[in-house]
């Protein structure tokens, strides 16, 4: 079975193709000429397995989804000579972090018009199953029933979504997954994520300045993530809809940050205070209401997961379990 994944070398794409190479895929990892972030295939033992193919393309530089499509065989022909089909396809690749890149809509509108020419050289490879990695950020203020994202970068997924889910398919063959991704957390995420900006903050005894964090939230570790991706791409069911991704426990934001404070504080991870010193509060180095929201505002997270749970995936990892492997990965590392 092969499986194209773009955006292999993005946090989720490293996980997931970690995941299907130890279930017997083979993976296509689709990356950037010159990409800054190549070294992470060989840095996660991902280059060297004989299951990965690695192949560069630039899709700012193919021409666009309409022409591609005109010509169904030139755009397969882009891919995969070397393969007799493609089984699937996961579509992790979209620029713009953080606050600014999220509200960049120059940057939103290209990733849209790439995210089309990837969907339409799937469908031309005879992929069966294209599975579009969107974001909660696309139900904003909104629901399930009525999205409202606020963020150009929520916009744009969700427009992305509504256009894949609407193809069909022009040859009758690809069935469009979109997987609405909550707030995944662990082992490679960027720095400047919430979790590892709180977790090395504590460890570091810093104080950190935080937003109010009163909205509702939903976390889920990176390998359960993959498993769940797996599991939507491996189904023998058929599939071609929305699913959202997330775990199975969602409470305010500030309530997961204390958390991370008390699991840390028991396990010693505090540089402030020794570990028989429990009666200090976490107001010291949390500062909540210092500043103000992220790009996506104080929008609560409402995830419904039955879609994912009726196909048999299960959550593995709780956050305390998450948190931990996190601080001593970090400690094994000398960063502690």
């Amino acid at each position: 079975m092969n499986c194209v994944i773009t955006g292999v070398t993005s946090f989720l794409g490293l996980h997931t193709a970690r995941l299907l190479l130890r279930h017997g895929w083979q993976v296509i990892g689709v990356v950037r000429p010159g990409s800054r972030n190549q070294d992470r295939l060989s840095e996660e033992g991902i280059i060297g397995d004989p299951g990965f193919h690695l192949l560069h393309m630039d899709f700012d530089n193919v021409q666009s989804a309409e022409r591609l499509r005109e010509d169904g065989k030139q755009a397969g022909s882009l891919f995969f000579s070397s393969f007799e089909k493609i089984d699937g396809w996961i579509h992790f690749a979209w620029d713009g972090i953080g606050s600014e890149g999220r509200s960049n809509e120059a940057i939103q509108r290209l990733n849209i018009e790439n995210a089309k020419k990837a969907y339409v050289m799937a469908e031309a490879s005879g992929c069966h199953r294209f599975l579009f990695a969107g974001s909660q950020a696309e139900y904003g203020v909104g629901s399930h029933e009525r999205p409202m994202p606020v963020s150009a970068y929520g916009k744009a997924k969700l427009e992305f979504g509504q256009w894949g889910l609407s193809q069909g398919s022009h040859s009758g063959i690809m069935k469009f997954l979109h997987m609405r991704i909550f707030s995944v957390y662990g082992h490679g995420d960027h720095e400047g994520s919430l979790v590892n900006s709180v977790v090395r903050s504590l460890i570091a005894g810093k104080a950190l300045l935080l937003g109010p964090c009163t909205q509702l939230w939903n976390y889920m570790e990176c390998r359960d993530l993959a498993r769940a991706v797996a599991t939507l791409l491996e189904s023998g069911q058929d599939l071609e809809s929305i699913y959202d991704i997330a775990g199975k426990e969602t409470r305010p934001l500030r309530e997961y940050v204390e958390e991370m404070f008390n699991i840390l504080r028991d396990e010693g991870g505090l540089a402030l205070w020794s570990q028989d010193d429990v009666d200090h509060p976490a107001s010291e180095l949390l500062r909540f209401g210092a500043r103000g929201n992220n790009a996506e505002g104080a929008a609560d997270m409402s995830p419904d997961t039955r879609a994912l749970l009726a196909l048999g995936f299960q959550e593995d990892i709780s956050f305390q379990d998450g948190i931990l492997s996190l601080f001593r990965e970090w400690k094994d590392k000398g960063n502690c």
